[in-house]
């Protein structure tokens, strides 16, 4: 279960990890230095630092092995409950889709026109 909340190649901001083990991979946020940096931490401890996100991925799937995590199997939805949350998920697009557009159609409002 890896989440990456933002990647960002050119600078900026990056975490990647496991957060059922607390492996991440992260530059410029508020546990590691602000450096510019790729930081391997491991239960909130810095394990290693590197300056290319590539390194820092290799050394994040050696500990990712080392811990032997696998993660937990994902729920099996029913078809019917599957088509049922599309169904419901059509609906409200449909409905913001409306009244997103209901504006363009009205009358416009205020006093009579037609006297």
């Amino acid at each position: 279960m890896t989440s990456q909340q933002s990647a960002a190649p050119l600078g900026g901001r990056y975490k990647q990890g496991v957060p059922a083990i607390d492996l991440f991979i992260e530059r410029d946020t508020e546990r590691v230095p602000c450096d510019h940096r790729y930081h391997v931490v491991e239960r909130g401890a810095v394990v290693a630092s590197f300056r290319t996100l590539r390194a820092a991925q290799r050394r994040y799937q050696e500990r990712l092995q080392a811990l032997n995590y696998t993660p937990a199997p994902a729920e099996q939805v029913s078809v019917d409950e599957r088509l049922r949350k599309e169904n419901l998920e059509r609906d409200l697009l449909r409905s913001a889709s409306y009244w997103a557009e209901s504006y363009r159609y009205g009358g416009g409002g205020g006093k009579l026109r037609h006297r």
